[in-house]
């Protein structure tokens, strides 16, 4: 009889020892949990903040009478394109400042003259590099697309009065020079 009530007491003890286990397991899981559940809520958080500040930064413009297209207002950019036509007159007029982020093969066969070389690759390091006041700024690349991108990072970065060359330097039939000319 007491071999049996050891036996009960040993298999109530592992018992015991193995919910307890189970139940130290469920915390950590639970805490893993809730600690994943923060992070994508301060995520989330950001990014909405992030969201915010470009729609603030976008009603200031307006309120301060800058022109803004349809599409700035609709997709939230807080810089515009144009086309080489109108591109072609601001930098004949030196209405904008211009900034090449094509990388250095694409820029030895010519740059819009006097423009800023800047490969989109160096950016994120080297943007402090591009001066935040001043006349508008044009970027431009191969094809537009980067550009864009690279338009999108600087507004981010708090750069104002950003135009990206629709069609990047494909589309440019103005002046051309040689980088360090």
């Amino acid at each position: 009889m007491e071999l049996g009530a050891i036996l009960v007491a040993v298999g109530a003890f592992l018992v015991g020892f193995v919910a307890l286990r189970a139940a130290g397991n469920a915390r950590r899981a639970a805490d893993e949990a809730k600690e994943d559940a923060r992070r994508r809520t301060d995520a989330v958080l950001g990014q909405v903040e992030n969201r915010l500040t470009e729609t603030r930064r976008l009603l200031a413009l307006v309120a301060s009478g800058a022109k803004l297209d349809r599409e700035q207002i609709l997709e939230g950019r807080l810089w515009r394109e144009i086309d080489a036509r109108e591109a072609q007159a601001l930098v004949a007029a030196g209405s904008v400042r211009v900034l090449d982020v094509r990388n250095p093969n694409e820029t030895a066969f010519g740059i819009i003259p006097g423009a800023q070389i800047l490969p989109v690759d160096a950016l994120e390091e080297r943007h402090r590099e591009v001066a935040r006041t001043g006349k508008p700024l044009l970027v431009y690349c191969a094809a537009g697309a980067r550009s864009a991108a690279a338009c999108e990072f600087l507004s981010a970065q708090g750069y104002d009065e950003l135009i990206n060359l629709a069609g990047g330097f494909q589309s440019w039939t103005g002046p051309r020079a040689k980088p360090g000319a």
